[in-house]
């Protein structure tokens, strides 16, 4: 009979410690989960776009052409034209085809078919020549201190 509660005891023990071991490993891929994705809402975030050209002063590189269209629905026109929504699309994909680089989109447009069925949006994603406030923000979970003069 003691045997018999010995082992009970040691499987009920061996439940407990594995129970807590997967409890342990969920939680840390969530944690892992949510930092990937405070990483990408930081990488978007930053990106901003214009219609103008990049800041006069700043030097840059051309990473590319982003353009994407879309029909417009003629019930609902302003889902199409809104400038936020464009915006958000354009820094989407921006992020997604330079996801290291990117820092702004810029010369922003849209341009609508002659028969009003479809609007073409379209701009160049640039990488600013000093990308110093991008890599502070990539590390800032590291301790890193954003600081102009590096101190």
């Amino acid at each position: 009979m003691r045997l018999s509660q010995l082992s009970k005891l040691v499987a009920l023990f061996l439940s407990v410690t594995l129970s807590a071991c997967a409890a342990v490993q969920a939680e840390r891929q969530a944690h892992e989960v949510q930092q990937q994705q405070f990483a990408q809402h930081i990488d978007i975030a930053h990106i901003y776009v214009t219609p103008d050209d990049a800041p006069a002063g700043k030097p840059y590189t051309v990473l590319g052409t982003l353009t994407y269209s879309e029909k417009i629905n003629p019930e609902n026109v302003a889902d199409a034209i809104d400038a936020h929504r464009m915006n958000e699309k354009l820094k989407a994909m921006a992020n997604a085809k330079y996801p290291d680089s990117v820092d702004a989109v810029i010369k922003a447009h849209s341009d609508v078919s002659s028969d009003g069925t479809l609007m073409t949006v379209s701009a160049q994603a640039i990488q600013f020549e000093s990308s110093a406030d991008r890599e502070a923000m990539h590390h800032m979970n590291e301790g890193m201190v954003a600081s102009p003069s590096g101190d």
